[in-house]
């Protein structure tokens, strides 16, 4: 409690700009966090796309020989 009072007193239409402010910055972060995703899911969807050529081809490469 005793840090409260140290605090500069703060009125009702500061506060909610400071507020205003800092929902904006978290939204804000979570645009760029909810890009990066969508980044890495496609980066991932990707790779797993030409690992499954990659082992079609070595499956063609190795078949056994009758």
């Amino acid at each position: 409690m005793a840090e409260s009072s140290k605090r500069p007193v703060e009125t009702i239409e500061q506060r909610v700009e400071a507020l205003e402010a800092e929902l904006a910055e978290r939204r804000k972060s979570e645009l760029i966090k909810d890009s990066m995703i969508i980044e890495y899911r496609q980066a991932l969807s990707n790779a797993q796309y030409a690992l499954a050529i990659a082992n079609g081809q070595l499956k063609l490469a190795t078949q056994p020989t009758e």
